[in-house]
């Protein structure tokens, strides 16, 4: 019997296997999931894409959730003002998680883990806010809260 068509059907199987993968890695029982988050050309498309744009301050932690096999922070949010979409004057918001790279969930920290005014851009899914992904979710707030015609510098350009 010729070993080679067995050595074959192993190496299509273990191709087969890392294809299924894709974009998730495992090890020992862990996993975790690599989203690719749709990236807005400006505030307006993201606002446009939103279920609401809140402007207020972030007042503190109010817990975690467990979202693309990721922790994320939740955040307690005074909101000054809808400025797309309404709802209450204190919302919860999840901090989406920024896969697939070193440092995950937040390799440059968690944007909502901010001191003063902040736009936040949010969806619902069932009935909890959470940013609309985990780049562009959140600016500091615009002077005369109205949506910037472009994203504000990224300080580490």
């Amino acid at each position: 019997m010729d070993a080679f068509p067995r050595t074959g059907v192993v190496a299509a199987v273990v191709l087969a296997a890392g294809l299924l993968t894709g974009c998730s890695s495992m090890s020992l029982g862990q996993s975790s999931s690599c989203v690719d988050w749709v990236v807005f050309d400006t505030p307006e498309d993201a606002a446009a894409d939103a279920d609401g744009v809140v402007i207020g301050r972030v007042v503190g932690e109010a817990g975690t959730t467990r979202l693309y096999d990721q922790d994320m922070n939740v955040w307690r949010v005074a909101v000054d003002s809808w400025v797309r979409g309404d709802g209450a004057s204190e919302i919860d918001v999840a901090s989406s998680p920024r896969t697939c790279e070193e440092g995950s969930p937040y390799p440059d920290g968690d944007p909502l883990d901010a001191a003063g005014d902040v736009m936040i851009f949010v969806r619902d899914v069932d009935g909890a806010f959470q940013t609309i992904t985990g780049y562009q979710g959140v600016i500091p707030a615009t002077t005369d809260g109205e949506l910037p015609a472009e994203w504000p510098a990224d300080p580490s350009d």
